[in-house]
C-alpha cells in the first residue's frame, strides 16, 4: 500500500510559461510502441521464460505528449518498460477534493479496501493546495491488541521533532484517540496553544 506522504508530496508539477493566461493542459495524448533491443549475429535468441524478464528482443515504449495552446508550450515525457496503471480517485484517494473538519482540512489517503475509509489523512489549514509548505498535521488509524478502531494524531511538522509518524518527524503527537473527530481536536489544539505538553502512543 502507498504510504499517505508519497501519494501527495514529492511530485513536480509539469509546468506552463511564467506569463500563461490559463495554465491548463488543452491536450494530453500517449502512445504506445514496441522497440527491438539490437543484438548482434552471434547471439542466441532469446529463450527465457519469466513473466519478469526485463531482457527480451523486444520492450514496451510510452511516450506522453501535453499542449497548452495559450502559451504554446509542449512537453514530451518517454520512457521505456514503463508500468501504467488506471484507476479512479476512491481508490487512490489522491483526486478527491479535501474536507473540512473543525478549522482544518483532511486530504484523504488510500483506502484499505476498495470502496472503504481511508486509514489515513494529512491535515492543512486551508484547501487550496497540500505541499510541504502548507502540510500542518496527519492522521493515521490503527487496531489496537482488542481489535477497536484507534486513532494518532501528529501536528507542525519538523524534521528535528521528537515524534515520527509516517515518514516524517512531528512537534506534536496524541495517545491513541477513538475518533477522527477526535484527531481534529487535538491538531485543532495546537493550533490554539501551541505550547501544550504532548505525549505520543506507538
Amino acid at each position: 500500500m502507498d504510504l499517505i506522504t508519497e501519494t501527495y508530496l514529492g511530485w513536480d508539477e509539469v509546468t506552463h510559461t511564467t506569463d500563461c493566461p490559463s495554465p491548463v493542459w488543452d491536450e494530453v495524448d500517449i502512445r504506445r510502441t514496441e522497440g527491438v533491443r539490437p543484438r548482434t549475429a552471434h547471439d542466441a535468441p532469446h529463450a527465457c521464460t519469466s513473466d519478469g524478464c526485463t531482457h527480451a528482443d523486444t520492450f514496451g515504449r510510452v511516450q506522453l505528449r501535453l499542449l497548452c495552446r495559450d502559451c504554446d508550450t509542449v512537453v514530451f515525457v518517454g520512457g521505456e518498460a514503463l508500468t501504467e496503471t488506471r484507476s479512479n480517485t476512491s481508490r487512490t484517494g489522491w483526486g478527491q477534493r479535501p474536507t473540512q473538519h473543525g478549522g482544518v482540512w483532511l486530504w484523504p489517503g488510500r483506502p484499505t479496501i476498495p470502496g472503504g475509509e481511508p486509514h489515513q489523512y494529512l491535515v492543512t489549514l486551508q484547501a487550496a493546495a497540500l505541499t510541504h509548505d502548507l502540510l500542518y498535521g496527519i492522521i493515521t488509524g490503527y487496531h489496537d491488541a482488542s481489535g477497536a478502531q484507534r486513532w494518532i494524531a501528529g501536528a507542525y511538522p519538523n524534521a528535528d521533532g521528537a515524534h515520527q509518524i509516517c515518514t516524517l518527524r512531528w512537534a506534536y503527537a496524541s495517545n491513541g484517540l477513538d475518533s477522527i473527530d477526535e484527531a481534529v481536536a487535538f491538531i485543532d489544539g495546537t493550533i490554539r496553544n501551541p505550547q501544550r505538553a504532548v505525549v505520543v502512543s506507538f
